[in-house]
């Protein structure tokens, strides 16, 4: 541990005397006089004394504990962050057996045997839970890096003359890498790469420098990552989160191959491939050359690598290969390409041409199990989140939802709405021949009694009050059996009660039967499957919360003899269920051309603009009703005093509890304030004046502008919408992926066989072909 003690300034200082932060240093006169005289006497003596004492072993190297390396990297990650946000490294850290060896008395081949059989280590040194580093961790700059790192960044012709000389001197340095949060990992190599020097790369290249060397500093982490970075001392690399967009222009992917494609130099991309540099070798990330080409939206580079072995089928952490993850990113210029690279041409005549588009990474159905490919193009456009998606849904992405909807989709489609409308019918059938009491009598008396009421002596009327309609329905449900819904005896000629029953049955019957649905539904795709794609569709939301309201009736029903509250209860649950069933038409709207667009403006409206506005409509509405309240209680002391001293007041509270207020409120902000304004006039209570005042603010504030804010927003979200043609298209695809969500993986084979056809040896690899008409730019053949 006593290595991880953080460096002095004065330690730090002795790499900068060599070469500095400004290109300066003792080395650097000698350089200039070594080009200019070709003496180089004097720098290799420097070479061989000053600089050897920074290195291990004589420059032979030291294999140092991973664990030991991920420490310092953390210590100086969690220096630059607060308290809050510091994490420690996970994971176990052994004991270190490095400490038990003699490295300066051994070979290299020998420390390494002994490891094997101390630690239990593969053959490949990548496994190896030790790093060879050559200049001393205690005498590096304040990056973590050694003199060759210096002087790769200043780049000048010296510098490089300086680096040939110490990697002739001692090789191994080719390899020694920055050991700091924001560059670990960053070898010489990179750096060539990085400078664009495609001399110092082939330089570095053959004099051994590692082609796979991996750079994991959080300089070249994708931003929306940097924050998620965590250390394990059982391993190098960073731990992040998988969940990302892969946002700023820095993540390079960590292979030095990477770093070429990233910066798009073809010619150094060709040179590391000769020397044997792994396309698909994967990052922290899982992606590939070809994924970061697609991030970077590389076309040339794209081509390049693919005609270079980079492969299309490899998948990252995301399980997105370059094609669906262009499709995430919404990256149509790059999806083009791929998809040109993967399609076959069939045959040709004339302008005319037949082509055939693997489904493989397409089609939202695993062509060879029949489940949903959550990873593939078409539910990640169809439920992206950015506008240029929509200019996914042309061409091919088109012809393939048209060929799904007359495959199964329209059939699946008539028997939901055919099914819905027996469902809503029937339970406005139920609701409507619903009785209110066991008998007809129980409710006709009502009327009698009022009349009763109107012809009572005056008398009467002066003592007693007459009963309000409220208190009579009161009171003859609270006579009445609690049970009385249980009754279906026809009491006349209409059957009403049968045709009750009746309904009754079906929504029981479709309730539970949709229900179950929902449940294989759920197993077969998953739960955050199920719930992304329902959450795209809140309409259908509120249809399947209906179905449990449905079963909870039914149970309520049951428990109608245990408290009278039970009928309350059953009508507060129908009601949620009358109203949650008839939101399901909007669903069946989604996909029509000239009314889908509106409900999503119905939707968008409500998520977002009607939300904001009523987040801060609430402080103001708070706010004012209980400073009228508190007024108002005011003016009712008034009132009181001024009638017990038997004089004439015509104030009437109408703000008789805090929520009232709130209600109050609310009406005077969509323009009922007159009478509100008439009950404060006739305060007779001094605080009139400020009352007056506080209503005159709160109609400029509330009624005048946050309403007039609430239009504006409305206006511009249904601009928005409505100036996107294709939107419509996208409705109509969640529809399509939706009615294919409830099919069995079986059927949806079966239907996969109706739109594609095979097109290789192999049956199960299917292919959607498509006739497309060649269009031929005759002026610019001409004048080319």
């Amino acid at each position: 541990m006593s290595k991880l003690v953080e460096h002095t300034s004065e330690e730090e200082e002795k790499v900068y005397q060599l070469v500095d932060c400004h290109g300066d240093g003792i080395l650097m006169p000698w350089i200039k006089y070594a080009r200019q005289t070709n003496d180089y006497g004097v720098l290799d003596e420097y070479l061989e004394t000053v600089v050897k004492s920074f290195l291990y072993n004589g420059g032979k190297g030291k294999l140092i504990s991973i664990s030991e390396l991920v420490m310092i990297r953390n210590k100086q990650r969690n220096a630059m962050l607060s308290a809050l946000l510091r994490k420690k490294g996970r994971g176990k850290c052994g004991p270190n057996i490095l400490d038990d060896i003699n490295q300066e008395g051994l070979q290299k081949g020998d420390v390494i045997k002994a490891i094997k059989i101390l630690d239990g280590c593969i053959k490949d040194n990548r496994s190896m839970k030790y790093r060879e580093l050559i200049w001393d961790i205690t005498l590096r700059g304040k990056m973590g890096e050694n003199l060759l790192h210096i002087c790769m960044l200043h780049n000048t012709a010296d510098h490089n003359e300086l680096v040939r000389l110490i990697t002739k001197k001692y090789p191994k340095m080719v390899n020694d890498v920055f050991i700091s949060e924001d560059y670990y990992g960053l070898s010489p190599l990179h750096q060539a790469i990085v400078n664009e020097d495609i001399e110092m790369v082939y330089f570095l290249l053959k004099n051994n420098a590692d082609v796979h060397q991996r750079c994991y500093g959080s300089f070249f982490c994708a931003d929306d990552q940097r924050a998620s970075r965590t250390d394990s001392l059982e391993h190098e690399w960073v731990d992040v989160v998988q969940n990302t967009r892969y946002t700023g222009s820095m993540y390079w992917g960590e292979y030095p191959l990477s770093f070429a494609a990233c910066t798009n130099q073809h010619d150094c991309f060709r040179l590391l491939r000769a020397f044997n540099a792994d396309p698909n070798m994967r990052d922290t990330n899982g992606n590939t050359v070809l994924h970061l080409a697609v991030i970077h939206q590389l076309t040339e580079m794209f081509t390049l690598a693919y005609n270079l072995g980079a492969k299309l089928d490899v998948r990252n952490e995301q399980k997105l290969t370059p094609m669906a993850l262009a499709a995430k990113l919404a990256k149509k210029e790059m999806f083009d390409l791929i998809l040109e690279i993967e399609s076959d041409v069939l045959w040709n005549y004339g302008q005319v041409k037949c082509t055939a588009f693997p489904l493989g990474d397409i089609d939202s159905v695993n062509e060879r199990t029949g489940h949903l490919n959550h990873a593939s193009v078409l539910p990640l456009v169809v439920y992206g989140d950015k506008s240029r998606h929509l200019d996914f849904l042309d061409g091919l992405l088109e012809d393939l939802l048209e060929a799904k909807w007359n495959a199964f989709g329209r059939k699946k489609f008539l028997i939901s709405l055919a099914n819905y409308i027996v469902y809503v019918l029937s339970f406005y059938i139920a609701f409507m021949t619903r009785r209110f009491a066991v008998n007809k009598n129980a409710t006709e008396q009502w009327p009698d009694q009022f009349m009763a009421n109107e012809n009572m002596s005056d008398d009467w009327a002066l003592s007693y009050e007459k009963p309000s309609m409220i208190e009579i329905v009161w009171e003859v449900n609270s006579e009445a059996e609690q049970c009385h819904l249980w009754r279906y005896d026809n009491h006349d000629t209409t059957y009403s009660q049968t045709i009750r029953l009746t309904c009754e049955c079906i929504i029981l019957i479709l309730a539970l039967t949709q229900s179950f649905q929902e449940v294989i539904d759920i197993r077969r795709s998953g739960h955050k499957r199920w719930w992304r794609v329902m959450s795209a569709f809140p309409s259908e939301l509120l249809h399947k919360l209906s179905f449990a309201m449905v079963l909870l009736i039914v149970v309520v029903r049951y428990a109608c003899s245990l408290h009278p509250m039970t009928v309350l209860i059953e009508n507060f649950l129908a009601i949620i269920a009358v109203l949650t069933t008839s939101m399901h038409f909007l669903f069946y709207c989604r996909g029509v051309k000239f009314v889908g667009p509106f409900v999503l403006m119905v939707y968008k409206i409500i998520v977002g603009d009607i939300l904001r506005f009523f987040l801060i409509y609430l402080i103001f509405v708070i706010g004012f009703s209980q400073a009228f309240f508190v007024l108002f209680t005011g003016c009712e002391h008034e009132h009181q005093q001024r009638l017990s001293r038997n004089e004439t007041s015509d104030f009437q509270n109408i703000l008789i509890g805090p929520f009232e207020s709130f209600m109050i409120m609310f009406i005077m902000s969509v323009g009922e304030f007159t009478s509100f304004y008439k009950t404060l006039h006739d305060c007779s209570s001094s605080l009139v004046p400020l009352g007056k005042i506080m209503f005159l603010i709160y109609e400029l504030l509330v009624t005048v502008m946050l309403l007039n804010l609430l239009i504006a927003m409305m206006t511009r979200t249904y601009e928005k919408i409505s100036e996107t043609q294709k939107e419509w298209k996208r409705q109509w695809a969640q529809v399509i992926l939706l009615l294919e969500q409830s099919l069995k993986p079986h059927d949806r084979l079966i239907s996969m066989l109706k739109y594609s056809r095979p097109t290789r040896s192999d049956k199960t690899h299917r292919s959607f072909v498509v006739r497309q008409r060649i269009v031929v730019n005759w002026f610019r053949i001409i004048f080319h």
